[in-house]
C-alpha cells in the first residue's frame, strides 16, 4: 500500500509529534513537490525524516515528447539526500516557478497591476536563458515564444487590469459568501456545486472544462493528463471559494498554496494521502469524488 505524505506530515515527524516507521506493507511516498518545499525551507531535517522512514519517490512518466502521461513510477528505496541533490542540480537554485506568480496573484485579486505588465518580457528572457546556452533557442522556438508573449501582453495589459476583488469575481458566478463551501457535506460536492453556479455561465462550457479536467486549449495533448487536471482544479476551487486557502492574494504564499494542488495530484496515484491540512483534505476529497479516484484521505489525531 502506497501512502503519499503531505509536507506538513514530514514537519510533524521531525518535531516528534508523529511517529512513522519503515514498513513493507505500507510504503511512504514523497514527490518532487516535497523536495521543492524542502528547498524553499532550506532545512534538511525533512531529508532525515524521509531517510528514517524509508520513503520512496514517485515520479510522473513522460512520453517521448516529454509530455505528462497518466502513469507514475515509484522508485526503489534510495537515499533522499542524493535524490534531493539531483533535484536541485536539475532545476537550479532559483525558483523559476515564481515567474507566473504575479499572473496568478492578479487572478486572486492581488494589488499588482503594474508588476504584471512586465511579465511578457520576463517570460521571453527566462526561456532564452534556459535554451540559448545549449544551442536550443532556434528561430522556430523563438517565433513561438514571441507569439505566446504577444498573447500574454494583450491579456496582462487588458482583462487582468480590470479584475476586482476575489469576492466580486465569486459573486459573478454565484459562489460568494461561502456558498461554494456549503456543498462540502454532499457525497459529490463538485457536481452539486456545478448545479448551483449561475445558469447563464454553465450553458457556455461543461463542468469538466470549468474545473480544468478538459480544457478547451489542451496545449498539444490529445487527452489532458489527470495530474494537470487536478492541479488546475485545485486552483479553480480556490478561485471560486471552495474551502479556499488563506492568503490567496499574497504573492509570498502562492508557492505553498500551489504545492497543495501538486500534493493532491500525486496522491491520486497512491492508495492514500496523509495530511493534517483540513482545507487540502476537503479539496482533495471533492476532486477525488468528482473524478472517481479511489485514494483515501487520512489524518492523525494527537493523543490526550
Amino acid at each position: 500500500m502506497y501512502i503519499y505524505l503531505d509536507h506538513n506530515i514530514l514537519d510533524d515527524i521531525s518535531k516528534d509529534r508523529l511517529s512513522l516507521k519503515p514498513s513493507d506493507k505500507c510504503i511512504w511516498i514523497y514527490s518532487n513537490e516535497n523536495l521543492a518545499e524542502i528547498r524553499r525551507s532550506g532545512d534538511d531535517r525533512f531529508l532525515d525524516v524521509l531517510k528514517d522512514i524509508d520513503a520512496r519517490l514517485i515520479e510522473l512518466v513522460l512520453d517521448n515528447q516529454f509530455r505528462i502521461t497518466n502513469e507514475a513510477n515509484i522508485h526503489p528505496s534510495n537515499n533522499p539526500y542524493e535524490v534531493y541533490n539531483n533535484y536541485v542540480e536539475t532545476v537550479g537554485l532559483s525558483d523559476d516557478g515564481i515567474l507566473f506568480h504575479d499572473f496568478i496573484g492578479r487572478l486572486f485579486g492581488a494589488d499588482n497591476k503594474n508588476e504584471i505588465v512586465s511579465l511578457p518580457d520576463r517570460f521571453e528572457q527566462v526561456i532564452e536563458e534556459l535554451l540559448e546556452p545549449d544551442g536550443l533557442y532556434s528561430t522556430e522556438i523563438k517565433d513561438t515564444v514571441g507569439k505566446v508573449s504577444s498573447d500574454l501582453r494583450i491579456l496582462v495589459e487588458g482583462d487582468l487590469q480590470n479584475i476586482g476583488s476575489l469576492e466580486n469575481s465569486r459573486s459573478a458566478i454565484g459562489t460568494h459568501d461561502g456558498r461554494a463551501s456549503q456543498t462540502e457535506k454532499y457525497d459529490n460536492p463538485l457536481k452539486i456545486l456545478w448545479d448551483k453556479i449561475r445558469v447563464e455561465f454553465t450553458h457556455k462550457i461543461s463542468s469538466d472544462q470549468f474545473y480544468g479536467f478538459n480544457p478547451i486549449d489542451k496545449q498539444g495533448y490529445d487527452e489532458w493528463p489527470m495530474y494537470l487536471g487536478i492541479v488546475g482544479c485545485h486552483m479553480v476551487l480556490n478561485f471560486i471559494g471552495y474551502r479556499p486557502d488563506k492568503g490567496l492574494f499574497r504573492l509570498d504564499d502562492l508557492s505553498r498554496i500551489l504545492s497543495d494542488g501538486a500534493h493532491i495530484a500525486f496522491g491520486a496515484y497512491c492508495h492514500g494521502l496523509l495530511s493534517q491540512d483540513k482545507r487540502l483534505r476537503a479539496k482533495a476529497n471533492a476532486i477525488y469524488k468528482y473524478q472517481n479516484i479511489p485514494t483515501v484521505l487520512l489524518s492523525w489525531q494527537k493523543r490526550g
